[in-house]
């Protein structure tokens, strides 16, 4: 007689162990409850996934807790499941990236439960066909994956096998359906199990054969597992079944007398996949199209950029040479860059995770530092698809920063500072549902606007307003010199009502401590054109969710004064209509790095600044939180253009990072 194996399981969240506090509430309201309950119940077998993280924090403040997991390991009652050290999405890394993330906690869980893990768990259940070469170097011999990836395999309740180029691995599906169900009794939740995997089993030509199921529960679902009540008739259904047991997940993978046979593609958990249709939406995903991870990071740019940033440095590192210490060093760094969270937010999470985000930059820059340091290192620009969107890109690598210059807007889309972390262009863009209002343009730095005096007036208040005209477009190269440090842009736009054709012209030179930018505006129509011209810079404010972070410090010249604000009050707190006037220079200061910006006309003009808070939605509820915040800054000029006239203005901009004061 066939038996059900049931294969019960906890995966945490890395965002549980972010500091002590969120440890402390997960250890007492999770894991130290769960010890218990396995050390009282030998008869009920379960499986852990712990990522580097956790295992880091369980050894700093509660050994005893690690201690209790090896002796319930070695008495065959617990099973500790292999996977990243950081918890990567598999599939966006390089396999030397993969095979050391593995690595890393294999040694790990060696060393704190004495046994090498057989399984690997997937975070997001981000599945690639070319993960089993990997993992069969790693010897690994089963992954577990959501069954909502295999949409082909009617055989459910069984092992699938899969083979790609010569490989193979044993795939246990995770059914996410059958995990309790709020309110639910532990005998009605027993019933669904036992009802789903009769009905699979029934006609199947494997009648003789054991099946098995695995139900991993998260922090949200664990709770009925603490309810004596739910659990003592949940165990009391599975004995008297008489066809059901408790297993570990390798004992199924290794003992199972057949086999489902499939090819699995490309794909991650549906909870993620309906999110990646429309941006902060949940829609179906087109039928019998597989969604990946990649179409998570089409359709949110922000996490896009992390990838894109992330990956270049992964092949910076791969190909330093030279220090060995240091090269290793910096591959520790890159390995903690690649926490999956940082790059796909969970289904309980919200799903911009700007935190998360932040910290992985902050690892990538010290990574990059790093390995700037194995080799003599020279500043440079270059061009190439840094992003991969068909389009050169200009990556330009300072001493002091790391800028990255896109057509999209012509903008600065990416500023790294090496020494203080973090990409100070790391923005999204407002979306009328959750913002009031859409932007319709990429917020980096060095954005321009050709704005009529009406749209001025409302874009220097911070209220809503039509965008300035270059913002949206996509600018053409006319020239670049990779030893001259140069990069020229021209675009062209229709303005006013008049549909006047307008050239803007856009030069980049790049220089050790800065960036000047130099700009032509033609009107190429028959009639003159007035109007204001915008050039706005948006700063993330990087430690926005530090309860002891500062805002950002304004400090405006202007006339023979000096006016001082800050990114907690807009401009027009201080200034009337929203606008300073006879500005010969601004400094944006953030005093939690001590980077400061200064930007410095070459004739005088207005000045604007004011912060823009973005509001997100929480994946399973639609209450909005703040997601993030940028500061943002223009420069203004006052724009009288008769026909084939043109003017020209400049603005340098300096970065600096002033020494941090000894108390």
């Amino acid at each position: 007689m066939s038996i059900l194996r049931i294969c019960l399981g906890y995966a945490g969240r890395a965002t549980e162990f972010q500091d002590d506090s969120s440890y402390q509430a997960a250890y007492k309201s999770v894991y130290k409850p769960l010890g218990a309950l396995l050390f009282a119940n030998p008869e009920l077998k379960f499986s852990f996934f712990f990522t580097g993280r956790q295992i880091e924090f369980f050894k700093k403040k509660n050994p005893e807790f690690l201690d209790l997991i090896k002796n319930l390991a070695a008495r065959k009652q617990v099973e500790v499941i292999g996977g990243g050290y950081y918890n990567p999405l598999f599939p966006l890394i390089l396999p030397a990236d993969r095979a050391a993330q593995i690595e890393k906690l294999t040694v790990s869980l060696r060393q704190n439960f004495g046994k090498r893990p057989r399984g690997v768990f997937l975070f997001c259940d981000s599945w690639d066909p070319s993960l089993i070469s990997t993992f069969a170097a790693a010897n690994l011999e089963y992954a577990l994956l959501d069954k909502s990836l295999l949409r082909q395999v009617k055989k459910a309740f069984l092992p699938i096998v899969m083979n790609n180029l010569g490989k193979s691995i044993v795939i246990l599906p995770v059914d996410s359906e059958l995990l309790p169900k709020g309110g639910e009794s532990g005998k009605s939740s027993f019933a669904r199990l036992y009802y789903a995997y009769k009905e699979a089993a029934a006609g199947s030509d494997n009648e003789g054969a054991d099946r098995c199921v695995s139900v991993f529960f998260d922090r949200e679902s664990a709770a009925p597992l603490f309810d004596k009540q739910f659990r003592e008739e949940f165990i009391s259904c599975a004995k008297s079944s008489g066809d059901c047991a408790f297993d570990l997940p390798y004992n199924c993978a290794k003992e199972s007398q057949a086999f489902a046979q499939a090819f699995i593609h490309s794909g991650i958990n549906q909870k993620i996949a309906r999110w990646c249709v429309t941006p902060y939406e949940s829609a179906a995903t087109p039928e019998n199209y597989p969604v990946s991870v990649y179409d998570f990071l089409q359709t949110y740019k922000a996490s896009r950029s992390l990838f894109d940033r992330m990956m270049d440095v992964s092949m910076l590192v791969s190909q330093c040479h030279g220090d060995k210490m240091r090269k290793t060093a910096a591959r520790a760094f890159l390995l903690a860059a690649q926490s999956g969270e940082a790059y796909v937010c969970r289904a309980s999470n919200e799903l911009a995770s700007f935190a998360e985000r932040q910290n992985a930059y902050k690892n990538l820059s010290e990574a990059e530092r790093l390995a700037r340091e194995c080799s003599s290192f020279k500043e440079s620009v270059t061009s190439y698809d840094y992003n991969g969107d068909g389009f050169n890109e200009y990556v330009c690598r300072l001493e002091k920063c790391n800028v990255c210059v896109g057509r999209e807007g012509g903008s600065i889309f990416e500023l790294d500072s090496l020494k203080a972390g973090g990409n100070y262009a790391d923005n999204i863009s407002r979306a009328k549902k959750y913002d009031g209002l859409d932007d319709n343009y990429y917020r980096g730095i060095f954005v321009d606007h050709l704005f009529e005096a009406e749209e001025a007036k409302k874009y220097c208040k911070g209220e809503p307003c039509r965008n300035g005209m270059f913002s949206a477009k996509r600018y053409q190269e006319t020239f670049f010199s990779s030893q001259k440090q140069e990069i020229r842009f021209e675009a062209r736009t229709k303005f006013s009502t008049l549909d006047q054709p307008i050239l803007l012209k856009k030069n980049y030179a790049v220089k050790s401590n800065g960036i000047t930018v130099q700009y032509i505006l033609k009107n190429e129509g028959p009639v003159a054109v007035q109007g204001k011209f915008a050039v706005e810079s948006n700063f993330a404010e990087l430690y926005l969710l530090n309860p002891d972070s500062k805002p950002y410090k304004i400090e405006i010249v202007s006339g023979e004064n000096v006016v001082t604000g800050s990114s907690a009050e807009p401009c027009r707190d201080l200034f009337k209509d929203g606008i300073a006037q006879n500005v010969s220079a601004v400094q944006i200061s953030d005093e939690n790095s001590n980077m400061s910006f200064v930007f410095t006309p070459n004739e005088e003009a207005g000045a604007t600044y004011f912060p823009v808070t973005f509001k997100r939605r929480n994946m399973d509820t639609d209450i909005l939180q703040n997601e993030s915040r940028t500061f943002v800054t223009a420069l203004i000029w006052d724009v009288d253009l008769a026909a084939g006239m043109e003017v020209e203005k400049t603005i340098n901009l300096t970065i600096s990072q002033t020494r941090k004061r000894r108390k």
